[in-house]
């Protein structure tokens, strides 16, 4: 998990936000079984306008593992959108990331008070994370604080980011990276884990 900086709303939000907000929670109270779907706009679906300024906050890349050429893609709701605690953020800004259907797929619609958003001011990798560049995999960071170790753990998890295919994708990618000529950092997949393995590998 890279650190992002979020660029400002897009005028689709700012425009409509509220007021979807406020249909999505009024439907979803009302009608419990009901299932998100975007509203449209101008003919295009929401997801559809806010896509590519997503995409762009992360060069392309997934939010939570940093896959590249993410296919398919997705919109992750941070705070899940079916929870009722937080169906007033379905189009909140802050609370949609671009994301790899890996990553939406394992977390689903779980929520932890603990889950690391990597947007926040404070969020830097090394506060909470580390990998093991003989393995390929992510652990929280042993020489953070229990706290951190603690929220760094329910991300790991929740995300499924130290799963067997995981290790073996960042193994791969920093083989080919290593092997490239002429590829910038942000061509490449798992950019945390391919940027700066120890020089004794």
């Amino acid at each position: 998990m890279r650190k992002i900086s979020r660029p400002p709303k897009p005028r689709i939000l700012v425009e409509n936000g509220d007021r979807w907000n406020e249909q999505w929670k009024t439907l979803k109270t009302e009608k419990p079984g009901a299932k998100f779907n975007w509203y449209q706009h101008e003919g295009k679906s929401a997801r559809d306008w806010i896509r590519t300024d997503l995409a762009a906050m992360t060069q392309e890349h997934c939010t939570f593992c940093d896959r590249y050429t993410v296919e398919p893609d997705s919109i992750e709701h941070f705070r899940p959108k079916s929870d009722s605690r937080f169906l007033h953020l379905a189009y909140e800004w802050e609370n949609l990331f671009y994301c790899c259907g890996g990553c939406q797929n394992e977390k689903g619609e779980q929520w932890d008070d603990g889950l690391i958003n990597p947007d926040a001011e404070d969020y830097s990798f090394s506060r909470y994370f580390m990998f093991d560049w003989g393995t390929g995999g992510m652990s929280p960071n042993v020489q953070a604080t229990a706290a951190d170790q603690a929220r760094a753990e329910a991300t790991i998890r929740i995300y499924g980011l130290d799963a067997q295919t995981r290790r073996r994708f960042r193994l791969k990618a920093l083989r080919d990276y290593q092997r490239s000529t002429g590829m910038t950092i942000d061509d490449m997949p798992y950019r945390d884990f391919v940027e700066a393995p120890p020089t004794t590998l």
